[in-house]
């Protein structure tokens, strides 16, 4: 009868311990399920900021880029010249470092006006360089677009071309001045209407694909 009731109580301590230690995990394991809800909330997961396709920007141009000289593929350097908003509230502030290259250029022959296209393949934000391809329309020589741009028609010697057919030699500096603002078929007579975009000529792009930043 003793050695029953000793084993017995043997087997109702060895039953109450592992309930015990089954509670303990229990506690411990919501616990950390707490603890780990509570990191999670003071750290959420942070929003992904895009640049996204269809935005349109300005950049002014660091230096002058003429369809006389330029080929395509050759790098063009610029700055924004105000802040872009992003998706989920991020901004590419101005003064941001814009890099580019010459996609598409027709020199001008007699007869003919030259065209320029520049694309932008990069910009600078938070000292890296984030990869966007955006584009922009075509330049053509002489075009209200060009003269909006403040384009130089040619230079000084299309401007003295254009003096010398308003009149006499003296009219030269005033075609110089006038520019692109003169008629085309003046030029055209000569050998060609080039496009000279000078340095600080603000440019508009629209992004072609969405990016991420970083």
């Amino acid at each position: 009868m003793k050695q029953f009731t000793r084993t017995t109580w043997a087997s109702g301590a060895m039953l109450g311990a592992a309930l015990w230690l089954l509670s303990s995990c229990n506690e411990t394991g919501s616990a950390a399920q707490a603890s780990n809800s509570s990191n999670a909330s003071n750290h959420p997961v942070a929003l992904s900021h895009s640049l996204t396709s269809g935005t349109n920007f300005n950049v002014a141009l660091g230096g002058n880029i003429s369809s006389e000289s330029a080929n395509v593929g050759d790098a063009w350097h610029g700055t924004m010249t105000e802040a872009v908003t992003t998706q989920n509230g991020g901004s590419i502030p101005a003064g941001s470092n814009v890099d580019g290259i010459v996609t598409a250029v027709t020199p001008a022959k007699r007869g003919s006006r030259a065209t320029l296209d520049l694309g932008v393949r990069s910009i600078r934000v938070d000292g890296h360089d984030m990869a966007v391809r955006a584009s922009s329309q075509a330049v053509v020589a002489g075009s209200p677009r060009a003269r909006n741009l403040g384009a130089i028609a040619g230079g000084a010697a299309a401007g003295a071309l254009i003096g010398k057919a308003v009149g006499d030699g003296k009219n030269a500096a005033a075609g110089a001045v006038i520019g692109g603002a003169a008629a085309t078929g003046v030029v055209v007579a000569s050998k060609g209407y080039q496009v000279v975009l000078p340095n600080g000529t603000v440019m508009g792009f629209t992004v072609d694909e969405t990016v991420a930043m970083r």
